[in-house]
């Protein structure tokens, strides 16, 4: 039976917080302690739980549905899936009527992380439990926000760009494809992109970052327009997703460096034939699933031993992908 390696890579603590961003504030817990007093049997059947998604169109996301079904089918609490669709304005309306609607805990990764603020905070303010999940709200401890539990995507950004650093040699043209601006995941792993790139100044942009919302299909037709017009050494992606457009675009063993971020199936898949090089795992089923049980714990009484939980991450390659599948 294959290894899952990266779903026992679990929550890491003692990390600086101050490397973190979009997740300041709190304090950095374990998996296994961020459960507290839940347990399989302490869901009663009635809670009522929300998780409302960025949106459900790729790999990563469904990762996401199926970790936090899976942790509440096992506590036995009802979980009911929404996507935003990538609209702010909708994810707002979507918290809004859970509220109406009486349920007593909503998962949210939010589209817009200082949009979302003042919907979390009257939403808190009405008595549910919120939980920030995958990419955090900007200030959410002040928004009434109990948890968050996502992953530390300035330092994914760091493992990313310093393995195409060190497959370069430190020197060569590349490229850099990323999700919507208005998000914390794009930023915080454009920082911790940015944070190895001021170590190797042999490695130059040769076009603007595009921001291709994560999507594969937009992510090829930028990368084919590219390949046109430069000379590139890599292409880095801050998705796995796009990470396969691009290499869908440049084709199997094309001598470019091409890397994800996220480990998903489809990019296992491309790094096996030769499409892309590599990625950086995370688990977003993990981050989901501590959701719903920190959920839980406080609807039950209990207390958190931590409040902001961080998945660790993990470069995968043609040499170890076999152990992630």
């Amino acid at each position: 039976m294959k290894k899952k390696k990266f779903l026992a890579l679990l929550l890491t603590g003692a990390m600086a917080l101050a490397a973190l961003t979009g997740c300041s504030g709190g304090t950095e817990t374990t998996e296994e302690s961020t459960g507290g007093d839940a347990s399989a049997e302490s869901g009663d059947g009635t809670y009522k739980i929300a998780l409302i998604q960025q949106h459900q169109t790729n790999a990563f996301q469904i990762g996401v549905t199926e970790g936090a079904q899976a942790k509440a089918d096992e506590l036995g609490v009802e979980l009911n899936i929404l996507s935003a669709d990538q609209d702010a304005a909708k994810q707002i309306s979507q918290i809004e009527q859970c509220v109406s609607e009486g349920y007593d805990a909503i998962l949210f990764e939010p589209v817009d992380p200082d949009g979302l603020r003042d919907a979390a905070k009257a939403a808190a303010d009405a008595g549910v439990i919120m939980i920030n999940i995958v990419s955090a709200c900007t200030d959410w401890e002040s928004a009434g926000i109990s948890a968050v539990s996502c992953g530390d995507n300035v330092k994914a950004g760091e493992n990313e760009m310093q393995h195409v650093a060190d497959l370069l040699g430190g020197k060569g043209n590349i490229a850099i494809l990323t999700g919507p601006s208005s998000t914390t995941d794009t930023t915080a792993r454009l920082e911790g992109y940015r944070n190895i790139l001021a170590n190797y100044p042999d490695m130059t942009e040769v076009v603007a970052p595009a921001d291709c919302a994560w999507d594969t299909a937009k992510a090829q037709s930028t990368v084919e327009s590219w390949l046109s017009a430069y000379d590139l050494d890599a292409i880095v992606c801050q998705n796995d997703g796009m990470a396969v457009g691009a290499g869908n675009a440049a084709g199997a063993n094309s001598g470019i460096v091409i890397t994800g971020l996220d480990g998903t199936p489809d990019g296992y898949e491309a790094i096996k034939d030769g499409r892309i090089t590599g990625t950086v795992a995370q688990d977003g089923g993990l981050m989901a699933a501590s959701g719903v049980e920190a959920a839980v714990t406080l609807l039950d009484g209990g207390t958190l031993e931590n409040n902001l939980i961080i998945a660790d991450s993990v470069w995968i390659d043609s040499s170890n992908v076999a152990d992630y599948e």
